[in-house]
């Protein structure tokens, strides 16, 4: 029996929109969260944070919901690279700096950095690094650099859990306008791939799969035809 997706327990929410109300929370990401939620007060000994995790983990969305409540500018890879540091300091401001792994390993970037990290020290800005890579795991150049980065706080998102994946692919559906049922939720969960990349590759071939076929419901038969098709044969 088809179970409509109001029935199922979703107490937290997940949509393509980038406010906190929209992040879903579990073991996996709680910390960061809270980190994010409890800005400044949880900062207030550094100047600042970095979060960590796999690509499509959720790094962007949270980084997102700091630049809104700081007011931060959000500076890409090659932005960051191609500004002076007197620029980053004239503008007096809070920063996200994505992809901050990538700094890491220039010794002229690893300065801006480092200067950037003891100014904010002073004057009571901050900002929040994006990266792949745990701190401690960091090729740092500059010594200095490296023992302010790891003293700092940092927040790691982990692979999701069985009960975080079934919340987001079911809203993720639901927000698609199908209907889905536990036991296909189940189904989809025990073969996917873990990851919120892989989860979120095969959600759309599965919307695909089903806008194709006319279907607005997400049975077990069609869900294994759109991940035959991603996978290979499950045999």
């Amino acid at each position: 029996m088809m179970t409509s997706l109001k029935q199922l327990p979703l107490d937290l929410v997940f949509a393509p929109a980038m406010g906190r109300e929209d992040f879903m929370v579990g073991a996996c990401n709680q910390y960061a969260v809270y980190m994010i939620e409890n800005w400044p007060e949880e900062w207030k000994h550094y100047p600042a944070l970095t979060l960590y995790g796999p690509k499509g983990c959720g790094k962007s969305h949270l980084a997102a919901v700091w630049q809104h409540r700081s007011g931060a500018v959000s500076l890409g890879l090659e932005e960051f690279a191609s500004r002076s540091l007197e620029s980053l300091l004239e503008e007096d401001t809070n920063y996200v700096i994505d992809r901050m792994e990538f700094l890491i390993g220039d010794r002229e970037q690893e300065e801006k950095l480092f200067h950037l990290y003891n100014a904010f020290g002073q004057s009571g800005n901050f900002f929040l690094g994006l990266s792949s890579v745990s701190p401690e795991k960091l090729p740092f150049e500059i010594k200095d650099l490296a023992s302010r980065i790891r003293a700092a706080q940092s927040a790691e998102i982990k692979p999701p859990d069985d009960e975080l994946l079934i919340k987001v692919l079911a809203k993720r559906f639901s927000d698609q306008s199908f209907k889905i049922d536990q036991s296909a939720l189940d189904y989809i969960v025990l073969r996917m791939d873990r990851s919120w990349d892989g989860m979120s590759s095969l959600i759309e071939k599965i919307i695909r799969t089903a806008t194709a076929m006319k279907k607005g419901e997400l049975t077990k038969p069609l869900i294994k035809i759109a991940m035959t098709d991603v996978h290979g044969d499950e045999d």
